[in-house]
């Protein structure tokens, strides 16, 4: 319950026939939330050396209704890139940034796509069982091209890593394998001696 007496409750499930919401609406700039999450990361970093920041982003700026994540992959490359690119010159020891999330979603799962872009690349790969995750990579415009090499490869392979893994581990059929099937949803016969 909020101050002004408004209450906001969430139950599993689809929402009643005639549910709405109202209220006021409420704005919030996730691009200063995640450059302040970048900008900490640089700081605590400075005496590392060379380094590189990784961000998971969960705060909804890939997934809400927003302008931005209604963003192809390649514009929104080129948005975290623009976004980005000042907190890499404040930063002279961060070689690159990379912003990266996972989302649930309905199968089928969307393609693997490549947004390879001048300032930075991007990423969208499907996760074993239901999740799609968008990675964009922004590196310093001088490149360390062993080191952007390697996170680009990682990025790449991450929808195989799971399979590969287990694999190693001696468990045939990867992911699906180690799944139960969904339970019956026909009542079980009554036993009777």
């Amino acid at each position: 319950m909020t101050s002004s007496g408004r209450r906001l409750t969430v139950r599993s499930g689809k929402a009643p026939l005639g549910t709405s919401l109202a209220g006021d609406a409420l704005e919030s700039d996730q691009g200063k939330r995640l450059l302040g999450k970048v900008r900490g990361k640089g700081a605590k970093t400075e005496g590392a050396g060379t380094a590189w920041i990784w961000v998971e982003d969960h705060s909804g700026l890939f997934h809400f209704p927003t302008p931005f994540a209604d963003m192809t992959l390649a514009a929104k490359t080129d948005a975290l890139a623009d976004l980005l690119g000042p907190v890499l010159k404040e930063y002279t020891h961060v070689a690159g940034i990379v912003v990266s999330n996972a989302a649930h979603r309905r199968l089928p799962l969307p393609p693997d796509e490549d947004a390879p872009r001048r300032a930075g690349q991007g990423f969208q790969r499907g996760l074993p069982l239901d999740r799609v995750r968008e990675t964009i990579v922004i590196p310093r415009k001088i490149l360390l091209p062993e080191q952007t090499s390697l996170i680009a490869r990682v990025c790449d392979a991450e929808s195989a890593s799971l399979n590969w893994a287990l694999a190693k581990l001696g468990v045939p059929g990867g992911v699906s394998s180690l799944l139960s099937a969904p339970p019956d949803p026909r009542p079980a016969p009554l036993w009777t001696p």
